[in-house]
This record gives C-alpha cells, sequence and structure tokens, in this order.
C-alpha cells in the first residue's frame, strides 16, 4: 500500500538513488527528467549508471507499482504536495556550480505547484540558492503557499543505496518550524535522528563538510609526499594518527592522488567565492586548492623522472578511468586529469576499465581503450593504476611484465604489494610510503 506520493526532479546518480529508495520505503514516486531516452531505459529497470544493487531496487518497485518514470516534468508535480530537486548540479571546468538547470525547472513546474507544497532541495548548490528558489516562485505564483527546505547530500558512488537509507550526517534545514515538522515525519522511514537548521545552515553544511575532507586528503598528501623523500611510511603514520580520538578512526589521512570528481572541488570553490564576495580572506582554502591541483600532476612528473624526463613517444597504460570503483561516470576523474597531462607530455595511452560508460568513453580521444587490462598493457613502457577496482587486485604479474616494453608499475592506489612486484623484477612506485626509488 502506497503511503504518500512524492515527485523527484532530476535523474542522474542522486536523484535516480534517491526516487528508488523512497518507492522501497513504500512511498509513491513519480521521478521526472527531461531526456526522455533516459526515462524511456529508466522504465525498463536500467539506470544510465552503475551502482550495485540499483537496477534490481527499480524493478522491484516498479513492478510495485511504486515508481514511475516521466519526461512531463511540469505534469509530474500535479498534486503533488513533496517536491524534492535532486540534480546532480553541474560545474565548468573552474569547478563553479551551474544553476541554471535548477532555475529553468522551478520557472516551468511554478504553474502547476499545489498550495502548501514543500520545495525539497538535496541537491548539491551554494549556500543562498534556496533563498534564490523562493524568490523565483514568488515572482512566477505571487499567491502559492509554499516552504523550501535542504537536505545535504552525501552519497558516495558505490556505496549509494545504503547511505541513501541511513545517511550519516542527517541534517534538514528549513527557517519554518512546521515544514521541519512534515520533514520529519516524511523522514520516519529513514535510520535517522533529524538534526534541525536554518536553511542557510544547511546548504552551508555541505559546503564545510567537502571542504574539510579536501583539507584533510591535502593534508595528507602532502606529508605522503615528504614521507617519500624522508623515508618514513606515510600509511603507518596515518594508521597511528588515526588512533588519536582528536583525529577519529575514519579521517581521511593516507597519501595518495588529489581529490577529483568536481563534488568536493565544487564546495572548495563555493568557500573561496564565498569569501571574495565578502572580503573575507581564505588563505588555507587557497592553499589546499593549489596542493590539490598540483598533487596529480605529480604522476606526469615522477614519471618523467624515471625517463630522463622525457615522456614523448612513450606508451604509458592507465588502470581504472572512472570517478572511483563500483561507479560508471568518467565525468571529472583523476584519471583523465592524468591522461591529459600524459598526452600533453607527448606519451601515447592505453586504458582499460571493467565498468566505464560507454557513451562517455566516445567523447575520449585522447587515449586507445582496451576491454582487456592486459590489451592495454602490451608494449607500454609503464602502468598507472588510478581507479582500484578489486578487479586488479590479483592481476598476473607475469604476463603483464612479459608484454611490456619496460616494466615500471606505478601504483598511485597502494593497492599491490610492493615487496611481490619488486621480487618479480618490477620496477615499482607508490605514494607516501617511503620508497623513493626513481632514477
Amino acid at each position: 500500500m502506497i503511503s504518500q506520493r512524492i515527485c523527484v526532479i532530476g535523474l542522474w546518480h542522486q536523484g535516480i538513488v534517491g526516487a528508488a529508495c523512497l518507492a522501497d520505503f513504500g512511498y509513491g514516486v513519480t521521478a521526472a527528467d527531461h531526456d526522455a531516452k533516459k526515462i524511456e531505459a529508466l522504465k525498463h529497470g536500467k539506470a544510465p549508471i552503475y551502482e550495485p544493487g540499483l537496477d534490481d531496487l527499480i524493478e522491484r518497485n516498479l513492478a510495485l507499482g511504486r515508481l514511475t518514470f516521466t519526461d512531463d516534468v511540469a505534469g509530474a508535480v500535479r498534486g503533488m504536495r513533496d517536491v524534492w530537486l535532486m540534480f546532480d548540479t553541474p560545474v565548468n571546468e573552474r569547478d563553479e556550480s551551474d544553476l541554471t538547470g535548477i532555475f529553468a525547472t522551478i520557472r516551468e513546474i511554478a504553474p502547476c505547484l499545489e498550495s502548501e507544497v514543500i520545495i525539497f532541495v538535496t541537491a548539491q548548490v551554494p549556500v543562498g540558492t534556496c533563498d534564490g528558489i523562493g524568490d523565483v516562485l514568488r515572482g512566477c505564483r505571487p499567491g502559492l503557499k509554499f516552504s523550501v527546505a535542504y537536505m545535504p547530500e552525501n552519497l558516495r558512488l558505490g556505496q549509494a543505496l545504503e547511505r541513501f537509507k541511513s545517511p550519516p550526517l542527517p541534517v534538514i534545514g528549513s527557517d519554518d518550524a512546521a515544514t521541519l515538522d512534515r520533514l520529519e515525519r516524511l523522514l520516519g522511514p529513514f535510520n535517522a535522528k533529524w538534526e534541525r537548521v536554518s536553511l542557510r545552515t544547511a546548504e552551508m553544511t555541505k559546503h564545510a563538510l567537502n571542504g574539510f575532507l579536501g583539507v584533510s586528503i591535502s593534508f595528507a598528501n602532502e606529508l605522503g609526499n615528504l614521507c617519500d623523500e624522508v623515508g618514513a611510511d606515510g600509511h603507518r603514520l596515518a594508521e597511528i594518527l588515526r588512533l588519536e580520538p582528536r583525529i577519529g578512526p575514519k579521517a581521511m589521512l593516507f597519501p595518495g592522488l588529489g581529490f577529483s570528481g568536481g563534488t568536493l572541488a565544487r564546495d572548495l570553490q563555493t568557500l573561496r567565492m564565498l569569501g571574495d564576495r565578502h572580503h573575507v580572506d581564505t588563505p588555507m582554502l587557497d592553499g589546499v586548492w593549489i596542493s590539490n591541483q598540483a598533487q596529480n600532476d605529480m604522476v606526469v612528473q615522477r614519471l618523467k623522472r624515471i625517463f630522463s624526463n622525457e615522456l614523448n613517444g612513450r606508451r604509458i597504460a592507465v588502470l581504472g578511468l572512472t570517478y572511483k570503483p563500483d561507479t560508471s561516470t568518467l565525468r571529472r576523474s583523476a584519471a583523465l586529469e592524468v591522461i591529459d597531462g600524459l598526452v600533453r607530455a607527448g606519451a601515447n595511452v592505453s586504458a582499460s576499465d571493467p565498468r566505464a560508460d560507454p557513451g562517455e568513453l566516445q567523447a575520449c580521444a585522447a587515449f586507445a581503450f582496451f576491454e582487456s587490462p592486459y590489451d592495454a598493457v602490451e608494449g607500454a613502457d609503464a602502468l598507472v593504476l588510478m581507479t582500484p577496482w578489486k578487479q586488479y587486485k590479483d592481476l598476473d604479474f607475469e604476463d603483464i611484465k612479459r608484454r611490456m616494453r619496460r616494466p615500471v608499475v606505478f601504483d598511485t592506489a597502494n593497492m599491490w604489494s610492493a615487496g611481490e612486484l619488486i621480487q618479480r623484477g618490477i620496477e615499482y612506485l607508490d605514494i607516501g610510503r617511503g620508497r623513493k626509488t626513481e632514477s
């Protein structure tokens, strides 16, 4: 039995996961997006992105009649008192949020909204956006009774279903107590005790969280780079630091690549732009931005040191292209950034990934793609592991060594056993373990 109807607008990773999970809670969910091709695939239980368990969840709730998909975005909100905006907000090349689609959608649905509707925003938007949504609605429908609320989304690719149903940071924001009461009742099935804050505090929470994670990652990476120079083990150091109660057992302190994908970068850029707008200096955040940009370039620089500062004509194999394991999206992935740097240095790049979206791969002309990682390394001068898919854990390195022109392995994820690969006669590079082996 359907307990209540909800409209979800914006169907990419966040929106599809949210719509499927809400339906699984027993709500009747109408999920809308302008992309008719995407909607047709979803009607047949096929999400355009890979997320473990998502297709099964969609199929089950389609069969139960609790989940429907439509490309009629304005029509989807008719009769609904709860409208969730779950856009994956796009970013430009400077990681600045593009809100054009969100505000265009608000203008589109405004004539069809019911009185006393809650517009519940979980899209990643700059602080103040929800007030802007309210202003647009009042301009379109002066007499409409509505409220706007915000929840900081904190899904993780590969763990999105679990994290949506049991949010690790259960925060809801509104400037209206009655709206928060309604939302707490709606969110009852979630395994969470909700923290209630003001609208702008909720928006700021997302920026603060991702800003802090970005600071942690950059701190860990800079420590790791120093550890490589002085012969200390940055990974063991991270384990020790996590024992300190003021730091905590899940702190992001293991050295590796810089953060990518646009999520952390978007919020870091938002905080920096807020500083510019309000004339508040943000030297630490500025430093994190610079540090992170340099970290991924370090892959190219270390390979140059191996090959006497010359990558022109070298063949480099890259394993793992997606933003992280257990997802299909290549959008703003560290692998693409590194490949771009390799190509600009004159290298020829071959690559492989077990789940990379075929549509996104078609737009990548900078490298040759191979289904098999073994084919990708054929004739390569170096292999670079970028995305630590579990499929790569137990590769046959004797076969890989035979196929490569020069057996150089750069394990940016620190996934493989250094001792084992070195024993096989492979030149092995990692990050932050104190092994300065380049010639």
